[in-house]
């Protein structure tokens, strides 16, 4: 029997509902096409903004109580119904869902009960735990980071004085940090490795949560 956990309970586990079959929706990719006269097929502008971007995800599910459920139910809705909340699919446990949950229905029969829920979830799956990777450069260093398909941008921590070097979308970066935390808004990884030459000495960290699709 499948489980899902909705914040820090599970479906059946915690509240002892059972968890009908189920489908998690690929995300709806936001394309864009122009039709414009005299041209041969339309202009593909999706990914205009350097890559394609999606709607949220909509994962409807069905859950069942047996009788008696009255007191289940409003427990039940009293945690979920309307929050925002991380959504744990028992057979994808390394990921989670950014998720805003609504019952949509009650429908009570002879013995048990049907509980209808509707998902909106954020387009990528989210990793548990963030990626940390930290380098000790003597004077001069190369890292390499590897992402997965969500765009994000790192978290940067350095002991001392450094200057990164870096290429994204064919245009070249060369920032200067002092010690502390930073956040560079041009510094986006993509999917794969984005390689940064770091000058300086010291301690420097880069922190991100990864997502898939």
């Amino acid at each position: 029997m499948s489980d899902i956990r909705f914040g820090t309970k599970w479906a059946h586990a915690d509240y002892g509902l059972i968890v009908a079959p189920y489908a998690i929706p690929m995300p709806e990719p936001q394309m864009n096409f122009v039709e414009i006269p005299g041209r041969d097929g339309a202009l593909d502008l999706t990914e205009a903004f350097g890559t394609v971007r999606y709607a949220d995800r909509i994962i409807p599910l069905m859950l069942y109580a047996r009788a008696p459920f009255d007191t289940l139910i409003s427990a039940f809705a009293s945690d979920v119904h309307g929050r925002r909340m991380n959504m744990i699919f028992d057979r994808d446990p390394t990921f989670y869902y950014d998720a805003r949950m609504t019952i949509e229905d009650v429908e009570r029969h002879w013995g048990y009960c049907e509980l209808s829920l509707e998902c909106r979830v954020k387009p990528y799956k989210l990793e548990h735990f963030e990626t940390a990777i930290t380098v000790l450069p003597t004077g001069n260093a190369t890292v390499a980071l590897t992402n997965s398909r969500m765009p994000v941008v790192p978290t940067i921590t350095t002991s001392a004085e450094m200057t990164l070097t870096f290429t994204i979308s064919e245009k070249d970066y060369t920032v200067n940090l002092s010690a502390g935390t930073h956040v560079i808004p041009s510094l986006v990884l993509m999917d794969g490795d984005t390689g940064i030459d770091i000058a300086g000495t010291g301690s420097i960290t880069f922190t991100y949560r990864k997502g898939a699709l």
